[in-house]
């Protein structure tokens, strides 16, 4: 066996010792919630309940590796018992144009409003779950290289440094400029540095080059995949198209790697269904034309993203109820990273080449192959700004409800020049009052009150 170093900052490291702590939680319902790619965990032997002093031996660091899946599955999805976190890809959706919160929770209208405050409750635990699944699928890979059998064979390793990149990406994509990144050592807080987007990207490009130069991604394709889809995405925040595309050109259409869902207990299911589903129980409705700048969601009848009208208004009893369908039941699972992503790319590759005939060839490729039946032919765009258009309302349908869109509205921006207020819902909110001026996540208060590290003139959730 050789030895390997997986380089990564001190403060994001875990240890063993560390990592006990926090791997309870995660492996009391890990069997039940996990991320695979065609077949996931939900089809394996989990491991029981790994003792302390028993994390440093092969099953304890396979325990982490579960543990740091549920987390990450967690804090991206939500909760569906409807208690604990939204999730990211419910409270982006919120501030973007996907949802309307159609519940009464006050912390999650501050999404919907963009009227975001650093005390929200749902940010406070959305932004720590995030650093928790951060932190210990960065620790799950040293243990798995440290203790694993066969670590030149175990997918587990290029697996974690995995996710620990897409956790990077959700910190670029989701929150202001300025995130800070800590984690414990020895059981005391260790209080880390504070990265811009771009230092947060080039991070997780890291964790992505380190996942695919290690043997064992030729374990398992669908890693390497993964790895792939994951560091053409920080390409494509960077701004870098041609890298993007570069990174995904073996990547085969058909893949998927997606986070498990099961139907009990509640905490386990697909949030999305739960909270977007039931009529006068919902409590998020498929969004149209939100605000006079969102996407046309339910004008369009687009076959990828379908709803239901229920004639009723939601838990709110103010909120039109559009139930979601595209997640059939509380079992259905999430994409993470696929194939289509992987050509979406590339198209917008293609549109930075200024190739747009190439751009739309990829799109109607997509939409004649990657869905049953085919969706209709794509009008030719009429120019460069119509292009742009048919680009990112394309990426909106393939990949609505999967925590992608709040980054593509702020990139609308900031890669393309678009303005805020054409971009972003304006004007008079639905429930009272009118939208606010926030386009991404702040840094919680008790991280702000806490971390020595923060320079809160770095960090304004107003710009893009």
């Amino acid at each position: 066996m050789s030895m390997r170093i997986i380089t990564m900052p001190a403060a994001s490291w875990l240890g063993a010792r560390d990592a006990r702590r926090i791997i309870t939680h995660g492996l009391l319902v890990a069997s039940a919630l996990t991320l695979g790619a065609g077949c996931g965990l939900l089809d394996t032997n989990q491991p029981d309940i790994i003792e302390p002093g028993g994390l440093e031996t092969p099953e304890g660091a396979e325990a982490l590796r579960v543990g740091a899946i549920h987390d990450f599955g967690f804090v991206k999805d939500g909760d569906g018992s409807q208690v604990g976190t939204e999730g990211l890809v419910l409270l982006t959706g919120d501030m973007a144009d996907e949802f309307m919160h159609s519940g009464f929770i006050p912390s999650t209208v501050e999404f919907d409003q963009r009227l975001l405050v650093p005390n929200n409750s749902s940010l406070d635990d959305v932004f720590f779950r995030l650093h928790r699944a951060r932190t210990l699928s960065e620790g799950a890979a040293t243990a798995l290289e440290a203790f694993a059998l066969d670590p030149d064979n175990n997918a587990g390793i290029p697996e974690m440094l995995s996710l620990a990149g897409l956790t990077y990406i959700y910190f670029a994509e989701d929150f202001c400029s300025g995130v800070t990144y800590s984690s414990t050592l020895n059981d005391q807080p260790v209080f880390g540095p504070q990265l811009d987007t771009q230092e947060s990207l080039d991070t997780a490009i890291a964790r992505f080059d380190s996942a695919l130069s290690l043997p064992a991604i030729a374990a398992d394709p669908n890693i390497e995949y993964l790895a792939s889809v994951g560091k053409a995405r920080a390409l494509l925040n960077k701004g870098d198209y041609a890298l993007a595309a570069a990174a995904v050109a073996s990547v085969p259409t058909d893949f998927q790697y997606v986070s498990e869902h099961g139907p009990s207990p509640l905490e386990l299911a697909n949030a999305i269904f739960i909270y977007g589903t039931g009529g006068s129980s919902g409590s998020i409705s498929m969004s149209d034309v939100e605000g006079g700048n969102g996407l046309p969601y339910r004008t369009n009848n687009d076959a990828r993203i379908p709803f239901l009208d229920t004639g009723e208004l939601g838990l709110d009893q103010t909120t039109p109820q559009f139930d979601i369908l595209k997640y059939p039941d509380q079992s259905a699972s999430i994409i993470v990273a696929d194939g289509i992503e992987a050509r979406l790319i590339e198209a917008e590759a293609r549109l930075q080449a200024s190739d747009v005939p190439g751009m739309m060839t990829i799109l109607q490729d997509l939409r004649d192959n990657a869905i049953t039946p085919a969706l209709p032919t794509l009008g030719t765009p009429a120019g460069q700004t119509d292009a742009i258009d048919t680009l990112f309302t394309e990426r909106a349908y393939w990949m609505y409800a999967t925590g992608h869109r709040l980054g593509d509205m702020r990139r609308l921006v900031t890669q393309y020049g678009r303005n805020v207020n054409t971009v972003f819902p304006v004007g008079v909110y639905l429930r009272g009052g009118d939208y606010g001026t926030v386009v991404n996540f702040p840094v919680p208060q008790a991280e702000v009150d806490q971390n020595p590290n923060y320079d809160p003139s770095k960090c304004d959730p107003t710009k893009p």
